[in-house]
């Protein structure tokens, strides 16, 4: 039996070992957040605003230790004792719904517009719909474009009370995403006359300008499609020819090419509308021209050569050329991978030191194309200036480097529209972390008791839209591809 001694010695071992890692662990964690009698309250707790949550999983993928999941498409703290305080899942969050602050504390105010619970801003009759206005993602969108145009039925508009024409309009709708043009699909139902009024010079820009094979989500997946423009999981190559379709067979009319630059409102309780093509006169107003503003830059040297760009739109124009990414997001990781796919030569810099702001879908596929040599991935770099033919970068290690370069996206987000929006008489105001909205499909649901969800195809969706049958054809997969 002179086994047991050493086995005996052995497991006592292990005990120790055992004990001594779990003090040391529990020392640097007292370490990281600092006891509150010395230094004040240090411990960061998590405050989760279920309406801003898209369940879009980035806050899960970013924690080093598992303290958070998602349950039922919800972030949700589910290991508070792991946390080291890192704050990495607060950073990731794309829409405020989670933050971190002190115990004990109040969390950080949302700056967000002043609207009522039917999304109409401080000016009556004027309505803020979409990501602007703290609703994200293309479904809500599309339920509150047709939210508004029955509440403002309900609250006495009258049809026609301009006397008609083509500047003369019961509604006014800026922006052709999918909340307009769920707005203006909802006018053609109702008889409404309405103009749709876009700058760019195709619908829905900021879905039709994704990366080639970008998954356009119908999230939030617990909300149901109340709108009647279809809207499911699908590649902006299926989704945009549904739409474009739809549009053609209802007959809507959408002036492209005309951006706004003021709306006033008249004594008679009228909006003046001036554009940078024609004047018009509406009755009400809906303003649905989702966050993106004025593209945030480098701010160094070269960055005004005409090579540099913040919107990537055909990859394959790239094909075998010197390509340089600036960013870290999804649309900087979007945009790498659809470049390489297409033969392009690509090099991501970014100043973090890993993708970590990206969805774990294209955090994984950067990194196996970084792994595979597709990619050159840069962690720890930025720009120094851009050349003609090159780019130097400030590398990780101190030391600078200058890389063969034909062209660049600096794709690091873009300022919100806020200077815009209070032109047009919106106010921001302050609100609690836990303001919310409410769901969007019961929003529609309050409105329209009778309203059901919406066909996934141009030709069912139409039919509801005019009232009846319009000659529906079989649906064939490969003219309207069903959602994965």
């Amino acid at each position: 039996m002179t086994w047991v001694v050493p086995l005996a010695l052995g497991g006592a071992a292990i005990l120790v070992m055992a004990v001594f890692t779990m003090l040391s662990a529990r020392k640097r964690h007292r370490a990281i957040v600092a006891p509150a009698t010395t230094a004040g309250p240090r411990i960061l707790v998590h405050d989760i605003n279920d309406d801003r949550c898209t369940g879009c999983d980035a806050c899960v993928a970013v924690c080093p230790t598992n303290v958070l999941d998602l349950v039922a498409n919800k972030s949700r703290v589910i290991a508070f004792h792991e946390c080291i305080q890192c704050e990495a899942c607060m950073f990731a969050c794309p829409t405020e719904a989670l933050v971190m602050y002190p115990q004990g504390g109040t969390p950080p105010v949302l700056k967000v517009p002043e609207i009522d619970e039917n999304f109409q801003t401080a000016v009556v009759g004027q309505y803020l719909i979409g990501e602007v206005a703290g609703k994200p993602l293309v479904k809500n969108a599309a339920n509150l474009g047709r939210a508004v145009i029955e509440h403002m039925l309900q609250t006495g508009m009258q049809p026609g009370a301009l006397g008609g024409g083509e500047t003369h309009v019961d509604v006014a709708i800026v922006g052709s995403g999918p909340g307009g043009l769920s707005a203006a699909l909802t006018c053609r139902q109702k008889g409404l006359s309405y103009v749709v009024l876009e700058k760019e010079q195709m619908i829905a820009s900021t879905i039709s300008r994704y990366p080639k094979g970008k998954l356009v989500m119908a999230e939030p997946y617990d909300t149901q499609n109340m709108s009647l423009l279809p809207v499911f999981d699908a590649g902006k190559e299926q989704l945009i020819p549904i739409w474009r379709e739809l549009i053609e067979r209802v007959g809507l009319t959408i002036k492209q090419g005309e951006s706004v630059e003021s709306v006033a409102r008249a004594a008679d309780g009228m909006f003046d509308v001036r554009t940078t093509v024609a004047t018009y006169r509406a009755q009400r107003m809906v303003l649905s021209i989702g966050t993106r503003g004025k593209p945030r830059t480098l701010q160094v040297p070269g960055e005004n050569l005409p090579k540099i760009y913040s919107l990537l739109e055909d990859p394959d124009e790239w094909r075998g050329k010197a390509v340089l990414i600036c960013g870290g997001g999804d649309s900087a990781c979007e945009a790498a991978l659809a470049l390489a796919d297409a033969g392009a030569k690509v090099m991501i810099s970014y100043r973090g030191k890993g993708f970590n702001r990206a969805a774990p879908k294209n955090k994984s596929a950067i990194e196996a194309y970084a792994a595979q040599g597709r990619i050159k991935a840069k962690l720890g770099s930025q720009v120094v200036n851009f050349e003609a033919e090159t780019v130097t970068l400030a590398l990780n290690d101190g030391s600078q480097k200058r890389y063969p370069n034909d062209a660049a996206f600096v794709l690091i987000g873009a300022d919100p529209p806020i200077a815009w929006l209070e032109k047009m008489g919106v106010r921001f105001v302050e609100r609690p972390h836990q303001y919310q909205l409410g769901k969007t499909d019961d929003i529609v649901r309050r409105l329209v008791a009778s309203a059901v969800e919406c066909p996934e195809d141009a030709a069912r969706a139409a039919a509801q839209v005019l009232g009846g049958s319009i000659g529906i054809e079989p649906q064939r997969p490969e003219a309207v591809p069903m959602p994965m």
